[in-house]
């Protein structure tokens, strides 16, 4: 009997760990050092940049008992870290973090800041603010402004980041999704 519980006690965090779904990810971190002499005393300053891509490996439907199985395209998160340090000691003083999504054939990144994030539409050669994200009390649950319209939003399970409003003109409610960039 107490084989069994020792059996079971071994099993059973075996069997929910081993639920993961498999993914891809690679990351890769560039650090750049600037000396800048003002005279006075020679300062180093370090820029480091880390981009890390996410991406849910899918198999296809067709294959599915099959051995060597093909995979499908999927969309994959990329997110990058920007980290500066400006002074002499070994910790980076500030960070920023991106996180890139497309709408519309346009692509958008949206950076965190205190209040929540920032949605800027990149364009060719500059990035224009789109509009606000702000956390709300409730987990999962922001509200979003912009110059074109207001509404709740919030990521589902794919991690894409959807806008629902209300249009005035069609008198219903409107439903945005910025798709995680592929």
């Amino acid at each position: 009997m107490k084989n069994l519980i020792y059996i079971v006690m071994f099993l059973v965090p075996t069997v929910f760990f081993a639920q993961e779904k498999p993914k891809n990810v690679s990351e890769e971190t560039t650090t750049k050092t600037i000396t800048v002499d003002d005279g006075r005393e020679v300062v180093e300053k370090k820029v480091k940049v880390t981009t890390k891509e996410e991406q849910e490996i899918k198999l296809a439907e067709d294959d599915k008992n099959k051995v060597n199985q093909e995979i499908v395209a999927s969309p994959s998160k990329v997110t990058q870290t920007v980290e500066v340090d400006n002074d002499m000691d070994p910790m980076y003083d500030s960070k920023t973090q991106s996180v890139y999504y497309s709408y519309n054939d346009e692509n958008f990144v949206f950076k965190r800041n205190k209040d929540g994030f920032v949605v800027s539409e990149i364009g060719t050669d500059v990035q224009t603010d789109y509009g606000h994200v702000l956390n709300t009390s409730r987990n999962n649950n922001y509200v979003f402004t912009s110059s074109d319209y207001n509404g709740v939003g919030y990521f589902d399970a794919n991690n894409n980041f959807i806008v629902e409003y209300y249009d005035v003109n069609s008198k219903s409610v409107i439903k945005k999704t910025f798709t995680i960039a592929k």
